[in-house]
């Protein structure tokens, strides 16, 4: 029995000197394959290329200096407002359509089968959207009367 556990160690530790020499080998290569690169080009090459870059920060000792594109995004002292007023509009489409062309395309399925007597697109159309609003209505209003809860 104990000759058995002594040849497991035995065993366990060639194998672990194995494979820190395996480490060690393959760490040579690594160091070696860097040192190869380093001789096509060398430290200062490669920092002179980075001086010469530029930087993607604000020099803030020269705070007079002219802004680029990035930090100029508006032509004119107002172009802001026009961004604005974009969004808002791109808001509201996005929303109106969200909420009109579910009981449109309803009611066009509708109109391909047949309306009733004296029912109509138009009519379909505007009941179909009155009762969407109030049903978006009633989501708003019960959010707001249980957020305080």
């Amino acid at each position: 029995m104990m000759e058995t556990v002594r040849r497991e160690c035995q065993r366990s530790a060639s194998g672990f000197l194995e494979s820190s020499s395996a480490r060690v080998n393959r760490i040579r290569m690594e160091i070696s394959f860097v040192a190869d690169i380093s001789k096509f080009r060398d430290l200062d090459t490669r920092m002179a290329e980075r001086r010469g870059a530029g930087t993607a920060a604000r020099d803030l000792a020269r705070p007079n200096q002219v802004g680029t594109d990035f930090e100029n995004p508006f032509s004119s002292p107002l172009g802001w407002l026009g961004a604005v007023l974009l969004n808002i509009i791109l808001v509201l489409a996005i929303g109106l359509a969200t909420v009109l062309v579910p009981p449109v395309m309803a009611c066009s399925e509708q109109n391909a089968r047949g309306f009733y007597a004296g029912d109509s697109f138009g009519a379909c159309a505007s009941r179909a959207i009155t009762a969407r609003f109030q049903d978006f209505d009633g989501r708003i209003r019960k959010m707001i009367l249980n957020s305080g809860e």
